[in-house]
Order: structure tokens, then sequence, then C-alpha cells
């Protein structure tokens, strides 16, 4: 059997279920699929911060009574697919949560923006 790093033969003396020919392709395996596993969590949470900063600067635009429309965010290249939480308003209906705010788009594409306690 060949090991899954180096492609070199493993050892008759390690276990028949072994990966690895060494303890130091094994390591060396194993902070790859770290430093992988890390990169892939790290970008959604870059990607969840800019649409929380994002939404920071159109909840100060709302403040202002400016009207703001959803095709704003998408000149934000903002990312609808991304979200932290869902939340069902009364009087709003669905909405998405993002870090410390939410949002819900109007059928007539107004945007209204608020800040969570």
């Amino acid at each position: 059997m060949k090991c899954a790093l180096c492609s070199n033969t493993i050892p008759k003396t390690r276990k028949r279920s072994a990966k690895y020919c060494s303890d130091e392709c094994y390591y060396e395996s194993k902070k790859d699929r770290s430093s992988r596993r890390y990169a892939l969590i790290s970008a959604a949470i870059v990607e969840i911060k800019k649409n929380e900063s994002i939404l920071g600067y159109m909840y100060s635009v709302g403040s202002m009574n400016k009207p703001i429309n959803a095709d704003d965010l998408s000149s934000y290249q903002f990312n609808f697919g991304l979200s932290t939480g869902e939340h069902f308003d009364k009087q709003k209906g669905p909405c998405k949560v993002v870090g410390k705010y939410a949002y819900h788009i109007n059928p007539d594409k107004s945007l209204i923006v608020w800040k969570l306690k």
C-alpha cells in the first residue's frame, strides 16, 4: 500500500489501516487539512462581516429617512445567500439576520434594515 502523502510504500510494521508511511507524513497531512479547513471557515466569516458592514451602512442611510432599495445592496456586492439566521416578523414578514442587523425586502424592492438588541 502507498502513503497518501508521499506515495512511498507503507512499512509492514504499521497498522493495516495506516494511510501514511510515517508519523511525519501523518502530521504534515494533518497540518494541511487543518489549514484548508481554517481557510474555508474564515472565508465565510469574512463574507458575513462584509454583509454586516453593508447593512450597517444601509441602516445609517435609512435612519436619515432616505429611501433604500434592494438594488443598493447588489451594488455593494451583498451576498443574499448568506445570513446568520432568519426571523418572522408579524408586520414585515420573513426577515434575514446578519450579525447585529436584520433586513426585509418588500415586494416593491424597498429595503427595511434594523439593528437588533
